[in-house]
């Protein structure tokens, strides 16, 4: 073992992989439970299979949140700040009206055909519980096929009806699930591939539903020197966080960027520039706003400090050190921009007229293009194409040099000894068979072709072969990264660079080769993690199968429904008029369509382009892992067996449109609880760090919805005072103008 290198040396002591199977054995033999301790605090290694699962109640209530945060996250969604209500609002609401359910419900046997069901079969459980959050979860999550059916309605006015819209949401979000019955072999069963988002879920599930004896709690908090209870801890620190909100939600917005710098000099275009948490680099900035943090990464409490420390890393590269290297020394024209956004213009720098250069039916027309103006964009845009770029690149060769081994074992097994209690649990169980995974495929592939058949797509048949082609060969690569940290790199550049090459000027068919492409992996990943939930809490596949597919489905209509009653209800929704109704998520897609399929990666890309070099960072990412690799062989005891170039590329992935503020703001927690207390308080954070993330997620999610419909749907605003004037937010007036001091923001 001393001559061995740790596959993933940057999650020694956390997560690792195919070297975990040594560790697994030996662990093993001594105790059984997991050999990684994140996921020892949260989950015990247990089961109850005397416990009620897919009851009545379950599927009442599953079905009831599922439209509830539908709604609600769809609603919030096109806010410039945009409030994403998380799964644990349903995993908390759940649980008092389970209980409600068992007391008022009664116990009768109903039989439908050769199914029979109790009303009541005993105690609310946690099963029943996890089942109800997961069909919410699959529920709370169908935003970027949403965004692209707003594109087309306001970037080229193209409308396929509710019909056509609900069949490219249902499709997209299906096909995904169809690649599932690949994932549980090398993304689930492992105990490496850990899905850290799921311990806070699990950490709370247990809280709520751990019946203690006192004199069992007595003695664990002797022993442990930590006297409150887990429950009581919660419901502190949910009432803390539950009022908190209320000043940057609503007294004082401005605590959702504190960006300090600009009080030294608001006059200055540079200061403003550097300072801005929200419009700049953010140097120095911070957030007190939770949903700040968490609407674009997940809680820092959850991942481990060494996965931070690497993205923050990547953060630190390329927006504090990149982008103002390319800004300030003129790179791409960029002093004619703003700093920080995500527009496009002309050379003159003005807002690029894209209605200038596209023929009736929403084609490129080369002529008026060459006559008006090439593309431009801000520096900061284009390094974050290239930061994208490269982390794909990263993620081939990370995947090869250090996951490359383990997967091929486990192509060969679907079981390997590395095993560990949670998936000997689940063995009781059965699983799903491949035939459903394969007819789900078969189907929703059938309805997919359907759909840009039927509707104006502008995408030939055969293209949603290589669409679905490329979702499947990124799946492992990708789904690894994302089931070690949380936070998935997106193919959404490679499947607009292909579409691009194969139909240069066609926006549209651009926007639904990539919804096919990206959102189906998208959708596959998300599936992955919810099953790995229900690995950890011992739920049987089969039913977990089922309920996620029928929240999917359930939110397919519900949120496109949300959609276009937002479009007819709102006036200029998504434009600055209708702040905060910015739509950023949407304008961003938008852009994406303009660059890669009205323009196309032949014009954006060609030698005489400014952008020329920007494909190079392909490669480059897809180098970088190797000094790395050979490193960490020659010196596997040194800092060097830390680093992973694919999590230091994720550091500024949610940027745009995320805030510079979050970042930063997301580091420092993750340093507070996951390093410095982790290692100081070890005894306090096992027993209360996940508690403390959801509690944190809770409080915000609830206040917020108060806030909006006891005040802000109802135009109560408070009063006006420099704590919420919402055009100097964040004290940084001249943030969005360019070098010259002229503000040339739009969107």
């Amino acid at each position: 073992m001393s001559e061995k290198v740790d596959p993933h040396p940057h999650m020694k002591e956390t997560f690792s992989d195919s070297t975990l199977t040594e560790k697994a054995e030996s662990f093993a033999g001594s105790i059984e439970d997991s050999p990684i301790e994140e996921i020892r605090a949260a989950i015990p290694p247990t089961d109850d299979t005397s416990l009620p699962t897919a009851t009545f109640r379950a599927w009442f209530w599953g079905i009831v949140f599922s439209c509830a945060i539908s709604f609600s996250n769809n609603f919030f969604w096109f806010r410039a700040n945009p409030l994403t209500i998380k799964v644990i609002v349903v995993q908390l609401l759940a649980f008092p009206v389970g209980r409600l359910s068992e007391k008022v419900l009664p116990n009768r046997e109903f039989r439908l055909g050769r199914f029979n069901f109790n009303l009541n079969p005993g105690p609310f459980g946690v099963k029943e519980h996890v089942l109800i959050t997961v069909m919410a979860n699959a529920a709370a999550t169908s935003f970027d096929a949403i965004d692209i059916i707003v594109v087309q309605k306001k970037y080229y006015d193209q409308d396929w009806g509710f019909g056509g819209g609900i069949l490219l949401v249902l499709t997209t979000s299906l096909l995904g699930f169809g690649f599932a019955g690949i994932l549980r072999r090398y993304l689930v069963r492992p105990a490496s591939m850990v899905w850290p988002i799921n311990l806070v879920n699990a950490t709370l599930f247990h809280t709520l539903h751990r019946d203690v004896p006192k004199d069992v709690k007595d003695a664990e908090a002797t022993q442990s020197g930590l006297s409150m209870s887990r429950n009581k801890f919660f419901l502190i620190a949910f009432i803390a966080s539950f009022v908190w909100y209320f000043f940057p939600g609503y007294i004082i917005p401005v605590l959702t960027s504190i960006s300090w710098i600009c009080w030294i000099k608001k006059d200055s275009v540079l200061v403003s520039q550097l300072g801005s948490g929200l419009n700049g680099l953010g140097l120095a900035s911070f957030t007190l706003d939770w949903s700040t943090i968490t609407a674009w990464y997940p809680s820092p409490l959850a991942i481990p400090w060494v996965v931070e420390a690497n993205m923050l890393a990547g953060f630190i590269f390329f927006i504090y050190i990149l982008v103002p290297i390319v800004y300030y020394s003129n790179v791409w024209e960029a002093k004619k921009f703003p700093f920080y956004n995500t527009n496009q213009y002309d050379i003159w720098g003005n807002e690029f007229d894209r209605q200038r250069v596209m023929t009736p039916n929403q084609f490129l027309n080369d002529t008026a293009y060459e006559e008006y103006s090439p593309i431009r964009i801000t520096g900061f845009f284009a390094v974050c194409y290239g930061q994208g770029l490269a982390a794909l690149g990263a993620i081939v060769t990370h995947t090869i040099l250090y996951n490359g081994k383990d997967i091929y074992n486990r192509f060969k097994s679907a079981r390997q000894d590395s095993d560990d209690i949670h998936a000997r649990l689940m063995d009781r169980y059965d699983e799903v068979p491949g035939w459903w995974y394969a007819t789900l495929f078969v189907c929703t592939l059938g309805a997919s072709f359907a759909t840009i058949y039927v509707y104006p797509s502008d995408m030939p048949w055969w293209t949603l072969i290589i669409a679905v082609a490329l979702a499947f060969a990124w799946l492992l690569p990708i789904g690894i990264v994302t089931a070690i940290t949380s936070q998935s790199p997106t193919i959404s550049m490679i499947t607009e660079w292909v579409y691009g090459a194969i139909a240069p000027g066609h926006p549209i068919g651009n926007m639904i080769f990539k919804t096919y492409g990206y959102i189906s992996l998208r959708q596959a990943l998300l599936f992955a993690q919810d099953m790995k939930l229900g690995h950890y809490m011992k739920i049987p596949p089969r039913e977990m199968f089922t309920f996620q597919i029928v929240g999917t489905i359930i939110a397919s209509f519900v949120s496109l429904g949300t959609t276009n009653y937002l479009l007819s209800a709102i006036d200029g929704i998504c434009s600055k008029s209708a702040y905060p109704w910015t739509c950023p998520n949407m304008n961003l897609f938008g852009a994406s369509s303009v660059i890669w399929g009205l323009i196309g990666p032949g014009k954006f890309f060609a030698s005489t382009s400014l952008y020329a070099f920007l494909p190079y960072f392909l490669l480059i990412g897809f180098l970088l892992p190797i000094p790395f690799w050979l490193l960490a062989r020659r010196f596997p005891n040194s800092w060097v067996r830390h680093i992973s170039i694919p999590v230091v590329m994720l550091g500024p992935a949610p940027l745009p449109p995320a805030p510079a503020t979050s970042a930063t703001t997301f580091a420092l927690v993750g340093f507070v609880f996951n390093f410095f207390v982790k290692r100081r308080y070890n005894g306090w954070w096992k027993k209360y760090n996940y508690v403390l993330s959801a509690a944190l997620d809770s409080g915000v999610a609830v206040s917020a919805i108060i806030i909006f419909f006891a005040f802000q749907y109802s135009n109560i605003s408070f009063p006006a005072w420099w704590g919420n004037n919402q055009d100097s937010i964040d004290q940084c007036p001249l943030a969005t103008a360019n070098w010259n001091g002229v503000d040339v923001y739009s969107g």
